[in-house]
């Protein structure tokens, strides 16, 4: 194997084409290669990245379906690299070619030091798992330009120093600027160009960047596609596009703001969460959340979903800070579990949900074992704040220390509010009847969990003040169909769809599910599990289970627009705001809980 002809191969693959040339020629050395005979099986094994010099591949599932074709620098084995899980797929030589193999050690210590390369397979990982939607709508395909660049162009004069134009992009933190004169694109200059050009041939930093600029660039309209910015990239062997609107330069976008248009998928930014070391790296990858919102509204992934990727992003954040208040505070005295309450629990938090969590733990917290949970928590809480997790207004928190119990203490907590329920008290204890554990022990919450159920299903006492609890606010319908609006503390009229939609129906289904005893405390999965064991009739679910989508939908689009405005995300929406048919459907969705709330009603409340 000739290493200088696997180094000029990588030279020209996507993501080896960042290396330089010493760093290619040390990666190359340490790849083997395999001529394959058409027809023949190729061996894929799970510790070694597979890389297509020549030749054509078909991969196949254990279905025996074929997933894609692997020509020319095309890749696998990364997914396995990634994870750690064997996948059972096939790969078959269909025309006579050459595979370069790279081990599992070399791949990982290339993407660790070299952090677009780990950003490239991340993506391309995210892209596998999401294979069957991308037969639908290929989202990578179907952004734009505009999609991704930056609103404003970073531009430089040609008559000034190449010592101005570094600085410019140092502060302004990029790594080409665009040349103008009078308004007019002349030219670009990079990094690249900086380290090439002037370093390298040892020019002053007096030279003015008209002489070592590049001249009449290739260039791209706004208005085009992402892959058509890909393909002259490639095709040119460049990595920075002018972007044009009506003719005028208006930004630049970069092969690196290509790859960072796929960070906000949630596998890539979980990922990144789990690998930092401190708050602050946590606090900047929370900032990506809300581009990720906004990509999953493109995306049209609904808001069910949406609400599934959010909160896991916020169990990731959680564990993470968990982690690292162990590394400051040294391991814990006992076993504890981090329970989550409310939307966190249910699987279904919003862009503006607060904090609402709890400490569980294995001893009592009296001591040493207080004092280290109790920095634990203050810890965790503060760093989740610190992330845009608001601090709960109602102290519902594991830093208030009557929320740092052993399984005696929760266990005694939840007998008296089962066992002598007052209308007060179930009002303030609802939500953590929904609970679910974030981090820690799974056997200590199990413990708790069924000590919980086996006591709700048999006390139609405490079943009569929760249902009463939940019927105490209505939805938003006056008697001849109009909605009733309503303030919120700025003086702006709407609906709230929180409080009086979404609200009302994990309130009424929550009774239900403890009656019931089941486990599960995300609002559509209790409902088909209620009508699965014919506790509530199946038509009652679909129809529950509409009306819930459809509120959560539109507090989910109102949640967008109010990031695309730049407004506080705000539950309340105005009916003004919304299509004939939207109207039309809530209005249906909000008659939907009426009539459940009536059914809970007279199942729950009649001999009481």
């Amino acid at each position: 194997m000739e290493v200088a002809d696997v180094s000029r191969f990588l030279a020209e693959t996507t993501p080896f084409d960042q290396l330089s040339d010493s760093e290619l020629s040390q990666l190359s050395a340490q790849i083997n290669v395999f001529y394959c005979q058409a027809q023949g099986k190729v061996r894929i094994d799970s510790d070694r990245l597979l890389i297509v010099r020549t030749g054509i591949f078909s991969l196949y599932s254990d279905q025996q379906q074929l997933l894609t074709k692997l020509q020319s620098g095309d890749f696998y084995g990364y997914q396995q690299l990634l994870t750690g899980l064997v996948d059972n797929d096939t790969l078959l030589c269909e025309e006579d070619g050459l595979i370069y193999y790279l081990d599992a050690n070399a791949f990982n210590q290339c993407r660790y030091q070299y952090k677009n390369i780990d950003i490239f397979f991340q993506r391309l990982f995210s892209r596998r798992l999401h294979q069957y939607r991308d037969q639908q709508q290929n989202t990578r395909f179907t952004l734009k330009i505009s999609d991704i660049i930056q609103q404003h162009k970073i531009a430089i004069a040609p008559e000034k120093t190449v010592q101005d134009a570094a600085k410019l992009m140092s502060d302004s933190r990029v790594s080409s600027l665009l040349v103008e004169e009078k308004d007019k694109l002349v030219g670009i200059i990079t990094d690249r160009d900086l380290r090439n050009r002037v370093l390298a041939e040892g020019l002053p930093a007096s030279t003015q960047v008209g002489h070592v600029m590049t001249r009449q660039p290739h260039s791209i309209d706004r208005h085009a596609y992402l892959y058509e910015a890909v393909q002259q990239m490639s095709q040119h062997n460049i990595h920075h596009l002018p972007v044009l609107e009506h003719g005028v330069c208006c930004a630049m976008i970069s092969a690196t703001d290509i790859i960072r248009s796929q960070q906000d998928h949630p596998v890539y930014l979980i990922g990144e969460i789990h690998r930092q070391q401190s708050v602050a790296g946590l606090e900047r990858c929370s900032q990506q959340i809300a581009a990720l919102a906004i990509t999953l509204n493109k995306q049209q992934v609904p808001a069910h979903e949406a609400g599934h990727v959010i909160t896991t992003i916020t169990d990731a954040l959680t564990q993470r800070l968990i982690y690292l208040a162990k590394q400051q505070l040294g391991e814990p005295p006992c076993v504890f579990s981090w329970l989550a309450f409310g939307s966190q629990a249910r699987m279904d938090q919003s862009l503006n949900a607060d904090q609402d969590n709890a400490l569980l733990l294995e001893k009592e917290p009296i001591g040493a074992v207080d004092d280290y949970f109790s920095a634990l928590a203050e810890f965790v809480c503060h760093g989740l704040a610190q992330c845009g997790i608001t601090l709960c207004p109602g102290n519902i928190m594991a830093t208030n220390p009557e929320l740092r119990l052993s399984l005696k203490g929760w266990s005694s907590r939840f007998t008296r509010w089962i066992a002598t329920p007052t209308p007060e008290a179930i009002l303030k204890s609802s939500i953590f009847f929904d609970l679910r554990v974030i981090d820690g022990s799974k056997g200590l919450f199990n413990a708790l969990q069924q000590d919980i159920l086996q006591r709700t299903t048999g006390a139609p006492l405490f079943l009569y003040h929760l249902a009463q609890a939940a019927l105490q606010r209505t939805a938003p319908l006056g008697l001849f169909k109009n909605f009733i609006l309503e303030q919120d503390g700025k003086y702006k009229k709407g609906l709230d769809l929180k409080k009086r939609g979404i609200s009302l129906l994990t309130d009424l289904v929550r009774v239900y599910a403890l009656s019931a005893g089941i486990t599960e405390v995300n609002t559509r999965r209790r409902l088909q599990q209620l009508a699965a064991q014919g506790i509530i009739d199946s038509k009652d679910s679909q129809n529950i289970n509409d009306a819930f989508d459809l509120m959560a939908q539109l507090r989910w689009e109102k949640h967008q627009r109010d990031l695309m405005q730049g407004h506080d995300v705000s539950n309340l929406l105005d009916p003004v705001d919304m299509s004939g048919l939207a109207r039309h459907q809530l209005k249906d969705g909000f008659a939907v809980i009426n009539e459940a709330q009536g059914r809970l009603k007279q199942r729950f409340c009649r001999d009481m």
